[in-house]
């Protein structure tokens, strides 16, 4: 088959599988046509997927979301294109795959969801990504995400001081090495909270850095 008919041929089969997603009753159906657009590779068959988020399916979201990662950046756009501002469960689907494709282009995103977003979920899966993201993204934007996670220590929502716990570390090590210590003093701080689970990550993120010193 020539590139040319490819091309053809492709966007005919996203369309064919369009029908089935607005057709499917069931979660099996769903389920099968969700792998399929994975399946075919194609970026058409992103907004697809990310339509799935919404369907109020856990096992039929799960699977769009490993379907979308295994576009990698290709759907970065997509994702910010496609934000559900309606259905928090969507939506926290989108932050997740962005926050674990780890793109700078979210980090705008990323940071308001943190601060502006009613939905725990998404602040949550926010918060984690937002270490990896901005370690992409100018020293300036680090020095911002660091100050943001450091407020985050402080939440109300104890999975969103969990998640900073994990989102200081990949800055720490993945970011320009002079935030470090302050990433540091920031995994100190976290070892004075009340739940027991935060300030054991908090050790554990210790121990991993000094590590790889």
């Amino acid at each position: 088959m020539s590139s040319s008919s490819a091309a053809q041929v492709l966007p005919t089969a996203v369309a064919q599988l369009a029908a089935e997603l607005e057709q499917a009753t069931s979660a099996e159906e769903l389920l099968r046509v969700v792998r399929a657009l994975g399946s075919l590779g194609h970026v058409e068959g992103i907004p697809l997927l990310i339509r799935a988020f919404g369907f109020n399916r856990p096992a039929v979201g799960e699977a769009a979301l490993e379907e979308v990662l295994r576009f990698g950046e290709a759907a970065v756009q997509p994702l910010l294109a496609n934000i559900d501002g309606f259905d928090y469960g969507a939506r926290a689907y989108s932050v997740r795959a962005l926050a674990r494709i780890g793109h700078g282009d979210a980090y705008p995103f990323l940071a308001e969801a943190i601060v502006a977003d009613f939905a725990p979920s998404v602040r949550r899966a926010a918060t984690r990504g937002l270490g990896r993201v901005a370690a992409r993204r100018p020293l300036s934007d680090q020095e911002q995400a660091l100050q943001l996670l450091r407020q985050c220590l402080g939440d109300a929502d104890w999975g969103v001081r969990y998640a900073a716990v994990g989102s200081l570390t990949d800055l720490a090590r993945l970011g320009e090495a002079s935030l470090r210590p302050a990433a540091a003093a920031a995994l100190q701080m976290a070892l004075q909270d009340a739940d027991p689970l935060i300030p054991l990550r908090a050790r554990l993120s210790q121990q991993e850095l000094a590590a790889e010193r």
